[in-house]
């Protein structure tokens, strides 16, 4: 397979350039869809668009069998990229200000693309259908919901993607069993109080006085409440007062996420942040109001032990054995998560990190940048586990979410 991706890596390389000049918002890749079903008419493959999810591109193989959906996400981040990375000037810049691919989606579609082009080429010698998926809005879950909803409809077998990762050396993927990725829960809360003058602060109640010992309070749960062995981690984003220098403001507002790789850690996380709370606000006097109410969900990216098996042998076969790597999970969130609710499969790490050219800074950093040389193996990666896990005869044991999609994504 690395043969049949080499042979399409100038075209996957030069989409990828194409992608990171011209980035879009999550929920307005206007010109990135256009771009996608330009390319999937070219190559001669047929697909739906789905309104505010995405795009579905079908390859039908020889003869009826499983079916195989490949997943890349459309959007970008809305931010100003440097134009240098670690080291040296980045190949290509975003043209568009205020938007930047900082996060490795233009390469993810690019090599979706380059799968597909080889898939279609060869469509006669395999059996089953693939459908190419590009999700919209993935940085903010908003295409998730219609486009899930679709693929329900249409019935899916298993699921493949790929996330650059900057850490993970270039060129090696991990295809590890088990959590890849975190579950998350947001929260924003507004505590209120009464208002008073900077010179008299016992005639007033300070909202702020309980933030700040409600904030004291949730770093030390990690130590008191929280189990040691499942990773968890919480942090709080923005917090914001109006008022003046001398005014004790009447209410206080805070937000920001938690992000966990197993559920009860998550839920225990979530109970005790809404007792501390609800005790803090009582011994300062202050009341307090949810905008989001924190509540965990069984949604972590979690690569199927069977699925894993199958990627693990063909990566092996394709690339060899020493492109194989593990590493730890990330604890980031992924709308991915919600595929693997309802189809078994692999979410891959393929590594970007190039101390020589620089690549390697942070994903959502202005100086955020790829190796392009490991395009190819991506490639290869995808269209040997989609052959692999077509043509694979065992029974998969997995049992989808009985969870409706309204109640999965709290609708």
């Amino acid at each position: 397979m690395l043969e049949a991706a080499i042979a399409v890596e100038d075209y996957v390389v030069g989409l990828r350039r194409y992608f990171h000049q011209y980035p879009e918002v999550s929920m307005k890749e206007f010109q990135t869809i256009e771009k996608v079903k330009t390319e999937l008419e070219q190559i001669g493959i047929p697909y739906e668009v789905v309104h505010d999810g995405g795009i579905i591109g079908t390859i039908k193989g020889s003869e009826p069998g499983k079916t195989m959906m490949l997943r890349a996400d459309l959007d970008a981040l809305p931010m100003q990229e440097s134009p240098m990375n670690l080291k040296q000037p980045k190949q290509v810049v975003s043209k568009n200000e205020e938007a930047a691919h900082t996060c490795g989606h233009d390469a993810h579609m690019a090599m979706l693309l380059g799968a597909a082009k080889v898939l279609h080429a060869h469509k006669n010698k395999f059996a089953g259908k693939v459908l190419v998926v590009f999700e919209q809005g993935e940085e903010i879950g908003g295409g998730i919901y219609a486009l899930l909803k679709r693929l329900t409809e249409i019935g899916v077998d298993g699921v493949w993607g790929i996330h650059m990762k900057n850490d993970l050396a270039s060129g090696k993927i991990s295809v590890d069993a088990g959590p890849r990725m975190a579950g998350a829960f947001p929260f924003k809360v507004i505590i209120n109080g009464e208002s008073g003058h900077g010179s008299r602060p016992d005639l007033a109640v300070s909202p702020v006085d309980a933030f700040v010992d409600f904030y004291q309070k949730i770093t030390a749960m990690r130590l008191h409440k929280l189990n040691p062995f499942e990773p968890i981690t919480y942090s709080v984003g923005t917090v914001s007062a109006k008022g003046a220098a001398n005014v004790i403001p009447e209410k206080i507002e805070f937000s920001g996420t938690a992000r966990y790789l197993h559920i009860e850690q998550g839920r225990t996380a979530a109970a005790e942040f809404k007792r501390l709370l609800e005790a803090t606000c009582d011994f300062h006097g202050c009341t307090f109001e949810y905008v989001v109410e924190p509540e965990a969900k069984d949604i972590v990216v979690y690569n199927h032990g069977d699925c894993a098996r199958i990627a693990e042998h063909a990566i092996k076969k394709s690339l060899g054995k020493e492109v194989l790597a593990k590493h730890a999970a990330w604890m980031a969130s992924e709308p991915f998560a919600f595929y693997q609710k309802y189809f078994p499969g692999v979410f891959a790490f393929l590594g970007t990190y190039n101390e020589a050219l620089g690549t390697g800074a942070e994903h959502h950093n202005t100086h955020f940048d790829i190796d392009e040389d490991v395009l190819k193996i991506g490639v290869a990666a995808t269209l040997q586990y989609t052959l692999d896990f077509l043509s694979f005869k065992e029974k998969i044991d997995f049992t989808p979410t009985k969870e409706s999609m309204d109640q999965l994504f709290g609708k």
